[in-house]
């Protein structure tokens, strides 16, 4: 390897002219044209020019070392064009979550995708500075519009979107990431609410039933414009502190599990995206085979026997563990679908009307989930594929 230095503090020139001396003098200074180091003292580029090359073939090199600094210096412009797009894409994203109240809670579980894809394609600097300046964007527009912004959730879909990316780039397995990801995620929620907590001098639980007390009068203002009858609407407002007790008791199931349907969609929507693109994305495997730890059921099982003791904090626990336990064998049913698709070839149409009844029907859940249980004794995707063509 060749090696040499330059003196702090010492002529330019003179340090030019050392590396003129070296045997190898002539290529290193030709590299250093090449790469367009401006850190070469300019002065020596001058001098050794001309001694390489004369003066005619001196005046040529330079224009061509120029042109070369030059397109380095546009390659690293901080504020290049897919920054820019980068930082439209993520201002659209936040400002359809603020203001489009029905396509908000359905988008806020993807708004990470874009933040992942451009923390990739941009680099953490670039990827950080973009979602700061699409803050200040969305902050300005919503102000002018007469909007509230709400900081909190902005700096929650941020953290959101900075943690998946920051987790998917360390290439751990695909358990490891998923409960990195979700506990993190699980966390940050619970912050949120010690921070509403605190500004409202409200007790964390009273913070949470009155969200969701809020929650159930939003709904039953959209039920009143739905033309559902006065009957119904009469017996939910009678059992609104009933119903928002419950709801408080498994908030914290309620929680983990939107952290980890949103890990989960956005793993699996970003490794689409980044294959369409042709950027690399941690290597998962094929995810239709992935199972859950069979001693889970033991714990599925205590669960049920905690909601049978007659004292409330217990029961509560077990149901909240109960709603673990089924959302991952939710996940277990779901890659056996993907696995009965896969292998029959299934249509992707078809496979996203399956999926969206899925969504809007509660019996179909309750039958993936009771497939994800079930395969531990039955194992659905050796009956599917060949009792030789699919390992246990």
């Amino acid at each position: 390897m060749l090696e040499f230095s330059f003196e702090s503090g010492s002529d330019p020139i003179l340090n030019g002219l050392n590396l003129m001396d070296h045997p190898h003098g002539s290529s290193m200074i030709q590299l250093l044209y090449s790469l367009g180091r401006r850190s070469f003292p300019k002065a020596a580029v001058e001098v050794l020019r001309e001694r390489l090359y004369g003066e005619k073939r001196a005046r040529l090199l330079g224009q061509l070392t120029w042109q070369v600094v030059q397109l380095e210096r546009e390659k690293s412009l901080f504020f290049h064009s897919g920054m820019i797009g980068g930082i439209a894409v993520l201002s659209l994203t936040f400002l359809i979550v603020a203001l489009i109240p029905f396509v908000g809670p359905v988008v806020i579980l993807m708004t990470p995708l874009p933040i992942i894809f451009f923390f990739s394609h941009l680099g953490r600097a670039r990827g950080l500075a973009a979602l700061a300046v699409a803050f200040i964007i969305v902050s300005g527009l919503l102000g002018l519009l007469g909007h509230r912004v709400n900081i909190a959730v902005l700096l929650m879909i941020g953290f959101t979107g900075v943690m998946l990316a920051e987790v998917l780039h360390r290439s751990y397995s695909i358990e490891k990431t998923f409960t990195i990801a979700s506990l993190a995620l699980f966390f940050c929620g619970v912050g949120f609410v010690l921070h509403s907590a605190f500004l409202s001098g409200a007790s964390p639980w009273q913070t949470v039933e009155l969200y969701i007390g809020g929650i159930i009068a939003e709904n039953l203002r959209l039920y009143e414009q739905l033309d559902i009858s006065a009957e119904q609407i009469a017996l939910i407002r009678e059992n609104v502190p009933q119903i928002s007790g419950f709801f408080a008791a498994i908030f914290p199931a309620l929680v983990l599990s939107g952290a980890v349907l949103t890990v989960w969609l956005n793993v699996l929507a970003a490794r689409s995206l980044f294959r369409r693109h042709a950027k690399e994305f941690n290597n998962f495997g094929d995810l239709s085979l992935w199972k859950a730890p069979e001693r889970l059921v033991w714990l599925l099982i205590a669960a049920g026997g905690m909601m049978l003791v007659p004292i409330d904090v217990i029961d509560s626990v077990g149901l909240n563990i109960l709603i673990i336990c089924c959302l991952i064998y939710l996940l277990q049913g779901l890659a056996i679908v993907g696995f009965f698709f896969k292998r029959k070839r299934v249509p992707f149409l078809l496979r996203w009307l399956f999926y969206l009844v899925i969504a809007v029907q509660q019996y179909m859940v309750i039958l993936v989930i009771a497939f994800g249980l079930f395969d531990i004794w039955v194992d659905f995707r050796k009956r599917i594929a060949g009792i030789n063509d699919v390992p246990a």
